[in-house]
């Protein structure tokens, strides 16, 4: 993993306590993602104008059914009736933001880069379900939780948003940074018996 990367989420005691210690066969492979950004946008979802902007800028759907995510070149999250989180390359977050915010001047939206804040994790392999289920108040039951299905809860006792970006399955979990340390830990601690791999995106 890069120095960047740890020195950027603070995780350097966590991953140098796992420098040799990789699973041969895991079960779960999280993927730290320093590459991606996050942009908090809020608006109407009843402003016809403002779905229609915003929409345009992403060149994909804002998602307005509850708890449900669209997944094109960003993944758009439904947080509440009139905030979504966009997760997208960190690289381009915060022209996306600036062009987000000149098209929806005149509309009563607010558009922040909370890149800075958060960070996302990206967990696949064959036991990352009963993983996440350990600590997660949600049922995670593929008839429950389904592909483009999206959620805030607690992992953990950690405020996450959880979503379901592919039946691999694909995972995304978005975290605090100042949580990110005692998360990874835990995954770390709780996927021990069915092999667990951390790596840089």
């Amino acid at each position: 993993m890069s120095e960047s990367l740890i020195r950027r989420h603070g995780l350097e005691p966590f991953l140098a306590e796992l420098a040799g210690s990789d699973a041969m066969d895991p079960g779960t492979t999280v993927s730290v993602r320093a590459d991606l950004g996050h942009i908090n946008l809020r608006g109407s979802a009843s402003d016809a104008g403002f779905v229609a902007s915003v929409e345009q800028e992403l060149g994909q759907p804002l998602p307005v059914e509850p708890n449900t995510m669209s997944t094109g070149q960003h993944h758009v999250c439904w947080l509440g009736p009139d905030e979504w989180l966009i997760v997208t390359p960190v690289a381009t977050a915060t022209k996306l933001a600036g062009r987000l915010e000149h098209a929806l001047s005149s509309s009563h939206a607010a558009v922040n880069d909370s890149s800075g804040g958060q960070i996302a994790l990206m967990l696949h392999g064959a036991k990352c379900r009963e993983l996440l289920a350990m600590g997660c108040t949600l049922d995670l039951h593929p008839r429950e939780f389904q592909v483009g299905h999206c959620a805030q809860t607690g992992l953990a006792r950690a405020n996450v948003l959880v979503a379901l970006v592919d039946d691999a399955p694909t995972f995304m979990i978005v975290v605090r940074r100042s949580f990110s340390d005692y998360l990874c830990r835990w995954l770390s601690h709780a996927g021990r018996d069915t092999g667990i791999l951390f790596q840089d995106a």
